[in-house]
């Protein structure tokens, strides 16, 4: 598969869009990226892997057994040597991700956090993989809005993402 599309509004498109982020956070453990972009105007600490049984203890053995947020699979990323960049707008709820990080381990250089007003572009960027769309990484996002996403892994389209996220958010230094 190199590209995906889908339209979310059933229930089944939901575990769908949780799926994907599942096997791309799962993938990025195992393979971590050198630098992961994470742009949505609004965004939130939710939940990306399930792991109430323990399934993702041998990509990461200290991970709880319990739904693991955003900001957990980030740490464990930025502790494997991934540079993680997240854009999104000004406001409290926005920082959820970056202050839950704040006293966490990692190299300093390897986080960057930027707020922009006028953000509207929304997307998941890897070495190996793009996701864009209309979903913000947030509950409604997830859970209750209509929203259209394309995932990608053909190697020239998302090298296409990555130099224009570069270009606008920085890049791995």
């Amino acid at each position: 598969m190199t590209t995906r599309q889908f339209l979310q509004s059933a229930a089944d498109a939901r575990n769908s869009t949780r799926e994907l982020l599942q096997f791309i956070f799962a993938a990025e453990l195992l393979a971590p990226s050198r630098c992961l972009w994470i742009v949505s105007p609004w965004l939130r600490d939710i939940p990306i892997l399930d792991n109430t049984t323990g399934a993702f203890v041998s990509v990461c053995a200290n991970l709880p057994k319990s739904e693991v947020r955003l900001s957990r699979v980030l740490l464990e990323l930025l502790q494997r040597g991934t540079r993680v960049i997240v854009a999104t707008r000004p406001g409290e709820g926005n920082r959820q991700v970056r202050d839950a990080l704040v006293d966490a381990p990692f190299e300093a250089h390897a986080f960057r956090f930027l707020e922009r007003r006028e953000l509207h572009a929304k997307g998941l960027v890897g070495d190996r993989f793009a996701l864009s769309g209309s979903m913000n990484f947030t509950y409604n996002g997830l859970e209750n809005l209509e929203e259209m996403l394309l995932f990608q892994t053909e190697r020239a389209r998302v090298e296409e993402l990555r130099i224009v996220f570069r270009q606008q958010y920085g890049d791995a230094a």
